[in-house]
């Protein structure tokens, strides 16, 4: 038997992630489950920092009612998907939409 046939192959069996930032913490035990976490967690941070305060809670608002029911934000996007969209007209107010 050789020695590279009786050895198993050497790797990690869990990999913890803690941002710096907010203190969290995510544990993987897969490699693509590790960077997928810290990828996510990371636009999440992104997202947050662009919006206001008022924004953040609308926001936590939704996606509570959406992540709370899967069927439910299925339903809603798929709706979503299959409104007509509206037609915008120029702001008269503002410099794009003033007439000459």
């Amino acid at each position: 038997m050789s020695a590279a046939s009786s050895t198993t192959q050497q790797g990690w069996d869990q990999a913890t992630f803690s941002c710096g930032r907010c203190g969290a913490n995510r544990t993987a035990t897969k490699e693509a489950d590790y960077l997928q976490a810290v990828g996510a967690h990371r636009d999440a941070h992104a997202v947050w920092d662009r919006l206001n305060p008022i924004e953040r809670d609308g926001l936590a608002s939704i996606l509570r009612v959406l992540l709370a029911d899967v069927g439910f934000g299925r339903e809603f996007l798929a709706l979503m998907d299959s409104q007509p969209q509206p037609t915008t007209r120029p702001n008269p107010t503002t410099p794009e939409g003033a007439t000459p």
